[in-house]
């Protein structure tokens, strides 16, 4: 072994000099540095030259980067460290990697033992002043938001360039397109979903409950702004069944009803061409674009962007899952043509529907049935059989349009055979050419004309903010999920403007809301779709459409557009096998898939999805309020601390209790999580044993008033976990596992030359009175001693994962603090991050915790504990507050 030791003379730096020459040297002769001078590395082998690692780690001021000559000496005063290049024992596995031998590079650290307040001032702390209160904080963060956003905000080309290309980033991609390398993949994909966007955009209009044109324009207005605005490349804005579906209950609501003459409903308003109730259905659809448009940029504005994290993949899944049994279901009169059958919407829709349709299903139309069963077995081969195939696609190289080949069969066969004269199979009808005219959307149909005075309804802004949530749950999931795959970043935030101001333009354009299309996206990155290049085809083949070729779609059957609906959230109603996977990898996440389906089932979808959202966040405040609570033990010939039920060779160190609570410390969980520390670390008998020597009653100790701690620190709580043993470790253990645990620490006391009995090891420092500074050393500082009973002294809170704590963890830990030092235990805490020891300050803590009870480390405050129980009398209150001296 060789060791780099510095200090702050700089002939110290000889060893670093002269080493290398040395090696050489003794290579030649075949000896090695150790063995010349004497020495025996760690674990009685000799480490020869020829093994040792040029990667060593050494504090000479030229090996370290970013420090001056005097921060170098500064740091070479207080920090030693050894690095060694030597075969490390390994313990006696079944594993087959670690039977072989190996040679790690093993290191040995030694410094001094550090307390919080001295490791500070040691390192430097960025702001050693006293803790900021939560208005200081809030003020501080503004202002320092205030100065990013001005020094954005300069007036100058710089940033008033970079200020556009934020809001439009097509000026940033389009000067950098790489025509040779996308131009091809782009325009085919932009092809293929142009031809499959234009059935869809009829089907998903009728779904709407809209005339079957404006599909065509939602297909094409929103999409011109959502080119230039968006930063993902792959997703499809334009017509959705999800989004359509939620669209015509508003429309249902509010839109004029058939009179039922047949010559007045049919007869077309002057200069438009739609009729009265197609007309009302426009303003009212244009309408919820427009307050979903305003609701999705008020979102990004905002910044709600983080938000998103809420909707899981489980919960997205069984959202679009139930969502996929609606629109398949209101497919259903369509498909089979059946009379009588009534449109549902509100709570238990998809039951009454489902009922409502079998009660007139003897009226099913023959011809209706056989048209769509017709569509839907081509659809079905075509899409799940063909497209899937990788012979198939190796020689086509795209996807078939099928939607569109059914479009126009459908049409044709229709022309020709006169479906709706000869066997009364209804059909479009009717699809003007050319664009419409721009028009300001009206609420005047949301108002109550029979009731003036009610006012705009209410149930109008939950309605359009429900379809603003899920419009944007679909886009920004399917967004991250291929901007992951293809390694870009999207900014969740200007997909939301996007988004929303597609909308808003769209809405003065005779379209109703807008959303990514799921089936669409797929298709697009499957093709082979790189970039929004893809929507500018796409733009021009649905132009073309809507400008000529509109009228020849008239003839086309709406038994064949129910089925292109039914066969597209095929692949939606499939994610229900799902729950077989889930239920083996994750209850939680099973639970939250079936939430959130059940409550868009059978509730609604809006509602269904705020029950999912609820209970997604339940789960996490469930799982929160009752942490993992358990002892840790330190692995032997480490100072690494690991719990004592999941390692078999950690061992309890006597009369120090290590307790890490794996969760913050918060007003839910603050009971459960005293109880479990209570258990583990004994404190309940020997407080109890306390009070019978003692005699006091609690309520009389003006150390222990009411007021300094929580009401929830004082609730009973049961110990129900049956996968811990507070009782003991060791005992609970089955026979074969305790076998195995015997074995692997008497194989490790061989390889590390130590003894250890029963399950635990006792650790003690050695006696380090010839050392300027007590410090720690991995290598053998702590050593095995015969095992004895000492009684507990110390309680050690592994704080490393507790990220924050509130006024009552606060309260909880204070009364910790106030019992244990009744009963003569010392309380430490060690790895506590920053804001937990702010909270702790501000709260008073200080008058209870104090400083030289924080500690860096586990390792740090094991030590300390340690040394205070060998020698008691030595450390006085001073020397706590000022570190071990």
């Amino acid at each position: 072994m060789i060791r780099f030791a510095t200090c702050a003379h700089p002939l110290h730096s000889f060893p670093h000099l002269i080493v290398p020459f040395l090696k050489n040297i003794l290579d030649s002769l075949g000896c090695t540095l150790p063995a010349l001078l004497g020495q025996n590395p760690v674990g009685g082998s000799t480490s020869r030259a020829e093994n040792f690692n040029h990667n060593t780690f050494c504090t000479h001021g030229s090996e370290m980067p970013n420090l001056d000559s005097k921060d170098t000496a500064k740091l070479s005063k207080n920090v030693l460290f050894t690095v060694e290049d030597t075969t490390v024992p390994e313990p006696k596995s079944p594993t087959p990697d670690l039977q072989a031998d190996r040679r790690d590079l093993r290191l040995q650290v030694s410094r001094f033992v550090y307390n919080q307040p001295r490791f500070d001032e040691a390192y430097g702390l960025c702001e050693p002043g006293p803790p900021l209160t939560p208005w200081e904080n809030l003020k501080r963060m503004a202002k320092k938001s205030y100065r990013r956003k001005s020094a954005k905000m300069k007036c100058s080309p710089r940033s008033t360039y970079r200020s556009l290309v934020h809001w439009f980033p097509i000026l940033d991609w389009l000067p950098k397109y790489e025509w040779r390398k996308n131009a091809v993949s782009d325009i085919a994909t932009g092809i293929t979903i142009g031809f499959l966007n234009t059935p869809q955009g009829v089907a998903y209009a009728i779904l709407g409950m809209a005339p079957a044109v404006t599909g065509l324009y939602v297909s094409f207005f929103p999409l011109l702004v959502y080119i230039v605005m968006a930063t993902s490349r792959q997703c499809s804005l334009g017509t959705d069944s999800i989004t359509s579906m939620m669209t015509s209950k508003i429309v249902h609501q509010f839109a004029l009803k058939p009179t039922g003459n047949s010559a007045n409903d049919s007869a077309l308003l002057p200069g438009l061409p739609y009729t009265a109730v197609e007309w009302s259905q426009v303003q009212v659809g244009t309408a919820v674009a427009l307050m979903v448009g305003l609701w999705q940029l008020a979102f990004g504005l905002l910044g709600a962007g983080g938000l998103v994290v809420y909707f899981s993949d489980q919960l997205v899944q069984g959202f679009t899952c139930g969502a996929a049994v609606h629109v398949f279901s209101s497919q259903l009169k369509s498909v089979f043509g059946v009379k009588g059958m009534l449109d549902h919407f509100g709570v238990l829709k998809v039951i009454r529907t489902w009922i409502n349709f079998f009660q007139v299903i003897k009226t099913t139309h023959i011809p209706t049935m056989i048209t769509a069963f017709i569509a839907i077995i081509f659809l079905v081969v075509v899409k799940f059989g063909l497209n899937t195939s990788r012979r198939v696609i190796r020689v086509i190289r795209v996807p078939l349009p099928a939607e569109l080949f059914v479009v126009i069969f459908g049409t044709l066969i229709s022309a020709q055979v006169g479906l709706e004269a000869n066997y009364g199979v209804s059909i479009i009808k009717r699809i003007p050419n050319g664009f419409p005219t721009p028009s300001t959307p009206t609420f005047a149909h949301m108002y109550n004309t029979t009731n003036p005075e009610d006012g705009f309804p209410t149930s109008l802004l939950s309605d359009t903010f429900a379809i603003a949530v899920v419009s944007l749950c679909l886009s920004i999931t399917l967004a991250l999920l291929f901007a992951n795959q293809h390694g870009y970043a999207i900014d969740p935030n200007q997909e939301f403007k996007a988004q929303g101001l597609s909308k808003i333009f769209g809405s003065f354009f005779h379209c109703f809301p807008s959303s990514v299309s799921v089936a669409r996206t797929a298709v697009q990155n499957d093709v082979g779709g790189r970039t929004q290049m893809v929507s500018v085809v796409q733009c021009a083949i649905v132009a073309v459409v809507i400008g000529a070729l509109g009228q020849y779609m008239e003839p086309l059957p709406r038994a064949c557009l129910g089925a292109i609906v039914m066969v597209s959230v095929l692949k939606l109603l499939f994610q229900i096998v799902q729950l077989v996977r889930l239920w083996h990898l994750s209850l939680v996440d099973w639970s939250i898939f079936v939430a959130v389906f059940l409550g868009v089932v059978i509730l609604d979808v809006d509602i269904g999805l705020a029950v999912g959202v609820g209970w997604a966040i339940a789960t996490v405040m469930l799982r929160l309020q009752k942490p993992k609570v358990g002892p840790l033990g330190r692995l032997p010939g480490t100072d690494i601390y690991r719990r004592t039920d999941v390692y078999l060779t950690a061992g309890e160190i006597p009369g120090v209790k290590i307790v890490r609570v794996d969760s913050p410390i918060y007003f839910a969980n603050a009971s459960y999580v005293k109880s479990r520390l209570y258990a583990w670390a004994d404190l309940n008998n020997l407080i109890t044993r306390w009070k019978e020597t003692h005699k006091v009653d609690p309520t009389d100790n003006d150390s222990l008033k009411k007021e300094d701690f929580a009401y929830a620190n004082n609730i009973a709580m049961d110990d129900d976990d049956e996968d811990e043993y507070p009782e003991g470790i060791v005992a609970s253990l089955e026979p074969s596992v305790a076998q195995r645990r015997q074995s692997l620490l008497s194989s490790l006391s061989a390889s590390l030359g130590t003894t250890r009995r029963n399950s635990v090891q006792a650790i003690n420092m050695e006696d380090l009175s010839s050392q300027p500074r007590s410090y720690m050393s991995q290598g053998g500082l702590l050593k095995a001693e015969e095992e004895e009973e000492i009684p507990i002294k110390h309680l050690i809170i592994d704080c490393s994962e507790i990220c924050f704590v509130d006024v009552t963890g606060v309260g909880f830990l204070k009364k910790t603090q106030s019992e244990c030092a009744a009963i003569e235990v010392e309380l430490l805490l060690a790895c506590t991050n920053k804001p937990v020891r702010d909270m702790l300050a501000l709260c008073g803590a200080v008058d209870y915790i104090q400083p030289h009870q924080y500690f860096v480390t586990l390792h740090d405050a094991v030590l300390y504990a340690l040394k205070v129980q060998k020698q008691p009398n030595r450390y006085t209150a001073s020397h706590k507050v000022n570190g071990l001296e």
